[in-house]
């Protein structure tokens, strides 16, 4: 079985890695902070222009309908750059609810998604979560409660939350434009999150029911293997950045990459880079063509091992910059402040580790 990307996929992976590195670069990263913009509009709308927010979305909405796979290649790019714009959200998060809850008002919002006219705010409900635990209620057409922590809500136009409907599990769609919304802080300031505070706020159930947990489970898995790609993504930049600082920076006369010490450490986060990537493989792989039990268990392999690969790139970069990597002219804290974000984004990792073993022993009992 080859779980490689296909010619066209690495083709589409040049491509967006060529115009990333121009468009999206490390300078044009620290003016978007300098901005207070919260994300790089311009950067959102030439990414719209590449119909990038299409790629798995239906041609009948507007997309380009290539696939889940090409979605994954994306994710890694977006990664490598630390790229700060809403496409985990509105597109690897949102257009999924979307599609898996079909009718009038998701079809004109995915529409709206492929353009990049519309930005998405979503609520999830990581494996260390019950529906329970959700504080916003539905309630006559109107949500009621104070959200959890949303990345870009304070610049989306819409979110979908998960909600309780009588007690019962629902998804629902809520327009943003006059509701109360509290800018919050964060680590990684390249992501901003808010948290909505809605009172007696119209709204439109997206499903109910069983519908909504399945859509829930399916939408938390993809984020898994998508976050696995992002991941990867700045991981690898992160070890090729410290490669050649080491290459250049000379103490006695010599490169430091030379040095024993040094080379153990890049290869220790080649090899964790390397294995995330093969688990971060099976789950694209699970994600395209495998059925709901196989990715549940890639996602669970994928999650943990890219998120490991990812923290020690990151960690090892600020330490082999030496005292250069801890100031902000240097790229390593963009990395590392992602890396820690990306790590509790979706549930701590001892969750992922449960949901791994229970699905191992649910396979080994099954056979």
């Amino acid at each position: 079985m080859n779980f490689d990307f296909s010619d066209d996929q690495r083709m589409l992976r040049d491509h967006a890695r060529r115009f990333l590195s121009e468009a999206g670069d490390f300078h044009s990263l620290r003016q978007t902070l300098a901005s207070g913009e919260g994300y790089s509009q311009a950067l959102w709308q030439q990414i719209s222009e590449q119909g990038w927010q299409g790629v798995a979305i239906a041609e009948t909405h507007g997309g380009l309908e290539l696939g889940m796979l090409e979605l994954c290649v994306l994710a890694e790019e977006l990664g490598r750059v630390v790229a700060p714009v809403p496409f985990f959200s509105t597109v690897c998060l949102a257009a999924e609810v979307l599609k898996r809850c079909p009718g009038e008002i998701s079809d004109n919002l995915l529409q709206r998604v492929v353009t990049g006219e519309a930005i998405v705010a979503t609520g999830l409900l990581t494996p260390d979560q019950e529906w329970n635990d959700t504080t916003v209620t539905f309630s006559n057409g109107k949500l009621s409660g104070r959200s959890a922590p949303l990345a870009y809500a304070g610049h989306a136009g819409s979110a979908i939350l998960p909600v309780l409907d009588q007690g019962q599990p629902a998804l629902a769609l809520v327009d943003l434009q006059n509701v109360d919304r509290q800018a919050l802080g964060a680590l990684d300031a390249t992501v901003p999150f808010a948290r909505l505070h809605l009172e007696n706020t119209p709204a439109e159930l997206l499903c109910s029911g069983n519908q909504a947990h399945l859509v829930m489970t399916r939408v938390v898995n993809q984020a898994a293997v998508l976050t696995a790609f992002e991941q990867l993504g700045g991981a690898d930049a992160a070890l090729e950045i410290t490669r050649n600082y080491a290459l250049e920076r000379f103490t006695f006369g010599r490169a430091i990459g030379s040095y024993q010490a040094v080379k153990h450490k890049l290869a220790d986060m080649a090899v964790k880079i390397e294995l995330a990537r093969s688990n971060a493989y099976y789950g694209a792989w699970a994600l395209q063509d495998g059925s709901d039990e196989q990715l549940a268990a890639a996602a669970a392999l994928a999650r943990l091992s890219a998120g490991e690969a990812y923290e020690y790139a990151a960690e090892e970069c600020l330490h082999l910059h030496g005292g250069i990597g801890y100031t902000w002219e240097a790229d390593c804290h963009f990395f590392y402040k992602r890396a820690r974000l990306l790590a509790v984004s979706l549930g701590s990792s001892s969750a992922w580790v449960d949901r791994l073993l229970s699905d191992a022993s649910l396979h080994a009992l099954h056979s």
